[in-house]
């Protein structure tokens, strides 16, 4: 779904309308899973929700060590709705900067990539569509998508990183 989304902005949207029964429960089913590691991730740690909603609206995180234990996160990037994923032209206000223990750091970064995993997954189908596109002179909208679902390796990274993140979530 996320790699039809990458070739067409409006496939998600159109998959809500016909209420399709082969992408949306599983990702339905995706979506339910983070939400409740995040929801567990919450009850372990004391985030306020000012920064919850600082860490919703901002895609980026950049971190540079400080003190010892002590971090400064910068989140930064473009507004997008997580529905469709389409990228929204909306002013965000000028983050401010977050100094964090290291160890609050851990459990908002990990909060941060469950929040927009599917957006950063959809940022890498969106690369590897364009890589297939620009390989191929005007190979056509399915070709790329079974392209892209032969490339086994590309596939098990991106199941691996989702993966480690709910293992390092459930762990933290």
């Amino acid at each position: 779904m996320l790699v039809s989304t990458a070739l067409d902005p409006d496939m998600i949207q159109a998959l809500e309308d016909t209420d399709d029964e082969l992408y949306l429960p599983p990702m339905r089913k995706i979506d339910s899973i983070l939400s409740e590691q995040k929801r567990r991730l919450l009850r372990r740690a004391n985030m306020s929700s000012q920064h919850q909603e600082v860490l919703h609206a901002y895609p980026q995180i950049i971190v540079d060590p400080l003190d010892t234990g002590v971090v400064r996160v910068r989140l930064s990037g473009d507004a997008y709705n997580r529905k469709t994923l389409n990228r929204v032209k909306k002013t965000l206000p000028k983050p401010q900067d977050l100094k964090l223990s290291s160890e609050s750091y851990r459990i908002y970064s990990l909060y941060h990539s469950l929040h927009h995993y599917k957006y950063h997954t959809f940022l890498q189908c969106k690369k590897e569509t364009n890589t297939i596109e620009q390989a191929a002179e005007d190979p056509g909208q399915e070709e790329v998508v079974q392209q892209c679902m032969a490339n086994q390796s590309w596939l098990d990274t991106l199941f691996t990183s989702f993966i480690e993140l709910l293992t390092l979530s459930t762990k933290a």
